[in-house]
């Protein structure tokens, strides 16, 4: 089975994004933060998240976008409070650099992306990522998380102000579903996500991010 995606205006109409068609709009359901926009699956427990976050400068993830990404990848692991994870994606040969362009030029940036999986007690763990109580025999979930990375980071050239932000899409798809569907589902989610999904956003709007500078 394959999946139809269509356009989304998310944002306020700030970012267009293709997206499963019958994906609903969590916002829809519940409370979500005004950084996020998240979808979830009417057939499944596969979600997908964007968000505008501040731009990672830990380490080399301010000049390297392949560590950022990575950093990002953590970051959802340490969310998940993940027993374990690992990214399945090669890494590059060398460095993706990452530097300041001119806000006058401003484009909607390449995408890093990445996949992996992290081990988590999906439905049922505590902030430390073990079984809540009576719990306790529970079987931790493997997750398979797939992420893109689109770093914003433009100056003014004429006040110097900058704006620096990383744009992260995030799709997680339980491995362990029943009946090897989580399988099945992984495999179906990869190629739309990596395909026109992430190939489709656009930044329509640079003013939905602030000046941090």
């Amino acid at each position: 089975m394959t999946s139809t995606l269509s356009p989304r205006a998310l944002f306020g109409g700030a970012i267009s994004l293709n997206l499963p068609s019958d994906y609903l709009d969590a916002s829809d359901l519940r409370q979500i933060p005004d950084n996020q926009e998240v979808f979830l699956s009417s057939t499944s427990d596969t979600a997908i998240v964007l968000e505008v976050l501040g731009m990672v400068e830990d380490g080399l993830a301010s000049t390297d976008l392949w560590d950022a990404v990575k950093f990002h990848f953590s970051s959802i692991s340490h969310d998940n409070a993940s027993l374990h994870s690992t990214i399945l994606t090669p890494a590059p040969s060398h460095p993706i650099a990452s530097h300041p362009t001119p806000e006058g030029e401003a484009s909607t940036p390449t995408p890093i992306v990445l996949g992996g999986t992290q081990r988590i007690h999906k439905f049922s763990h505590n902030p430390s990522g073990a079984p809540r109580e009576g719990h306790e025999g529970d079987i931790p979930d493997e997750v398979w998380i797939g992420v893109a990375l689109w770093r914003i980071w433009l100056e003014d050239q004429q006040t110097g102000k900058r704006k620096k932000a990383d744009l992260v899409l995030s799709v997680n798809v339980n491995l362990s579903a029943e009946g090897g569907l989580g399988v099945q589902e992984k495999e179906r989610v990869e190629r739309w996500f990596f395909g026109d999904c992430v190939k489709s956003l656009r930044i329509e709007d640079f003013g939905l991010f602030g000046y941090t500078e």
